[in-house]
């Protein structure tokens, strides 16, 4: 008997939100959902956007790579927010980086939301700058946040089923390159002042 070829339609929607000033100098979130699918809903900090209002519609590397990986860590919604929030063209020098006081206040915002315990938490900064004084200051005042809104503070990391990475708070482009073809899972860790010291009390401060 002639097997009858079935074809299947399936339609995908993602939708995009951003925050941002309105010169497109600032983008402060950028939101990812996907309506009508099941999942947590998630904020994800990382260092810097690349995204404003007028690029919008082209996704740089590491947001794809997010949105590609956002069913195996079960989200439906994330929200991406940075450490810094100038919108970036190319790779941020060092040198160039100030503490955002402002994109700060923002995070505080976030997390001391009445809503932000329904959120799952992503660190995913990754070891870049590892000896920038802005850097290291804007990571240790986050986890002041943390500190200060959550009872006992913890945050998620990115990893890849049945491998070790080795990194903690992995950026979505080292995973990209690593391991972009395995699947995404988020392991949870307890956020502490041995993680993110204070650099006016060490000797990293430039």
């Amino acid at each position: 008997m002639k097997k009858t070829m079935i074809n299947e339609k399936h339609t995908v929607t993602v939708e995009t939100e951003i925050v941002c000033s309105s010169d497109g100098k600032y983008t402060y979130e950028v939101i990812k959902r996907f309506p009508g699918v099941d999942g947590q809903k998630g904020i994800m900090v990382s260092l810097y956007p690349t995204r404003t209002k007028d690029n919008l519609y082209a996704d740089d590397t590491t947001l794809n790579h997010v949105v590609g990986h956002m069913q195996d860590m079960g989200l439906s919604e994330l929200h991406m927010v940075n450490l810094f929030a100038q919108v970036a063209e190319g790779k941020i020098k060092a040198s160039e980086l100030t503490i955002d006081n402002e994109n700060l206040k923002y995070l505080e915002n976030i997390i001391g939301a009445p809503d932000f315990k329904e959120y799952v938490f992503i660190i995913a900064w990754g070891n870049s700058l590892a000896t920038s004084y802005p850097c290291l200051k804007s990571k240790y005042e986050v986890y002041k946040l943390l500190k200060k809104y959550v009872t006992k503070p913890f945050a998620y990391q990115i990893n890849l089923e049945d491998h070790d990475i080795g990194v903690d708070f992995a950026h979505p482009l080292y995973l990209g390159i690593r391991g972009g073809r395995f699947r995404w899972t988020l392991e949870k860790k307890g956020v502490t002042e041995d993680l993110f010291p204070d650099p006016d009390l060490s000797k990293n401060k430039e």
